[in-house]
């Protein structure tokens, strides 16, 4: 049976040949049931132009003129894509739209800002609209991706996922995986982060800071569970020294994992960070020891009672018997060090040296790897360590809303605070900038709330 044609286009002699064609829409017929547009375009391989055919989305006359008018402007040269096949749309999913935008950024982004983006993509995006169609992507959807994340992110998170929304649908726009006329983003409201008055920018709240009683009850959680043969906690078996060394002296995870048995100063009360560890994401390389962040590196001090628990963390590390002294660790510390700065040719630059990993003296280790716990990992151990105190010690419960990372305000609160360090010496144990500090962790006014609240204790 013959096609019913509703619409041609504008003679065209594109490919050569003598007799000019054009762009068709034909309706369904008995043998074809769906709206088809036909038109010629050009081989990738061989350039030569052949008829070839699309079909609308949608199975009405509306979509099809859609599909008819997407082809003349491709053909008028107004657009760098044609229409797609079915096939074609149906692999071209968020989730392969989110795996392009990894491999573009990777190669004109920082790592660092790679793997963030990553981690929005398989936290909260592609598990929600992951199979999606890009051509099909609409405001509903994002509202979806944001309402879930919502659940578990603030504010801040919330707005580096929308970011990255937007790097993708940027991305299938240039693509022409998604038309231009459609804007999955427009509408899509996100809270915005609402600022104390007196606050700088990146102002911590003293509700995200956590208390010492929950760093302690956490660090003694880690150890029961190790002790106690918890699932595989053995794995790592100086746990809660690690959550202490993250509480009271402000390491960054990276900072903690680098820590070796030769940053550790007994007899000065303090350790050295010279470095951090480095984890690749997106690619296969090997986690390494890195520099320290800012370049920086600087003695944070430890309360005398860590550093004594650190004792048998730093024996064994040097492979010591459990039997050895104190004096027999700080000989072996100092034999090395002195090794090290001859190797670099400046004995206090030993730190420099760099050495292959697997024999290096690592601290806090993974003893089925014999190297700095992965974050993967990490992570799975600090939840559960967090629903065990939830469950165990309800009064010192750690809020899920406050991440391990955290650790670090509560070491700069309490040299401050408790042990009345002014900022310019949290920032130095801290390895942080001034200004940064005083960003996160100053608000004007606030001592004089405090004086008002004490002034008005007697009404």
């Amino acid at each position: 049976m013959a096609t019913t044609k509703l619409a041609t286009g504008k003679p065209r002699t594109l490919g050569g040949g003598r007799k000019p064609w054009r762009v068709a829409l034909s309706a369904p017929t008995s043998s074809y049931s769906r709206y088809r547009v036909t038109f010629k375009e050009p081989d990738k391989e061989t350039g030569t132009w052949s008829w070839t055919s699309r079909t609308a989305d949608e199975h009405s006359e509306e979509s099809a003129r859609a599909l008819f008018a997407k082809t003349e402007r491709w053909l008028d040269g107004l657009s760098d894509h044609a229409p797609a096949r079915q096939r074609v749309k149906a692999e071209r999913t968020i989730s392969a739209l989110g795996q392009l935008m990894l491999d573009q950024n990777s190669k004109k982004l920082e790592e660092r800002t790679v793997e963030q983006r990553e981690s929005h993509l398989n936290a909260h995006i592609l598990p929600t609209i992951g199979d999606v169609s890009v051509d099909k992507w609409r405001l509903s959807h994002s509202e979806m991706v944001m309402e879930k994340a919502a659940k578990t992110c603030g504010v801040a998170r919330l707005g580096d996922i929308r970011t990255t929304l937007s790097v993708m649908r940027g991305i299938a726009h240039r693509e022409g995986w998604l038309s231009p006329e459609f804007n999955p983003l427009e509408g899509l409201e996100t809270a915005k982060q609402q600022e104390y008055h007196g606050a700088g920018k990146g102002y911590v709240d003293p509700s995200l800071r956590p208390e010492t009683r929950m760093v302690d009850a956490m660090a003694a959680a880690a150890e029961k569970l190790v002790a106690d043969g918890y699932q595989s906690f053995a794995r790592l078996p100086y746990l809660g020294t690690k959550y202490r060394v993250a509480g009271y002296g402000g390491l960054r995870s990276g900072e903690q994992n680098a820590l070796r048995a030769w940053d550790v100063y007994f007899d000065e009360g303090w350790v050295f960070v010279t470095g951090s560890w480095t984890q690749p994401r997106r690619d296969k390389k090997p986690a390494f020891r890195g520099p320290v962040k800012n370049k920086r590196p600087h003695e944070v001090p430890l309360p005398a009672s860590l550093m004594e628990e650190l004792y048998p963390v730093v024996r064994d590390a040097l492979g010591l018997p459990v039997g050895a002294t104190m004096q027999q660790v700080l000989n072996a510390q100092r034999a090395e060090r002195l090794r090290r700065g001859k190797l670099v040719q400046s004995p206090d630059r030993w730190w420099e040296v760099q050495v292959d990993p697997a024999d290096e003296a690592w601290l806090f280790v993974d003893t089925t790897t014999g190297l700095p716990v992965r974050s993967e990992l990490h992570n799975d151990y600090w939840h559960k360590v967090r629903r065990w105190v939830s469950k165990n010690d309800p009064d010192n419960e750690w809020p899920v809303s406050i991440t391990y990372r955290n650790m670090r305000h509560h070491a700069a609160t309490f040299w401050h605070d408790e042990l009345g360090h002014d900022w310019p010496d949290v920032a130095l144990f801290l390895g942080d900038e001034l200004t940064t500090v005083l960003n996160h962790y100053v608000r004007a006014g606030a001592d004089v709330l405090k004086r008002a609240v004490k002034n008005l204790r007697d009404y």
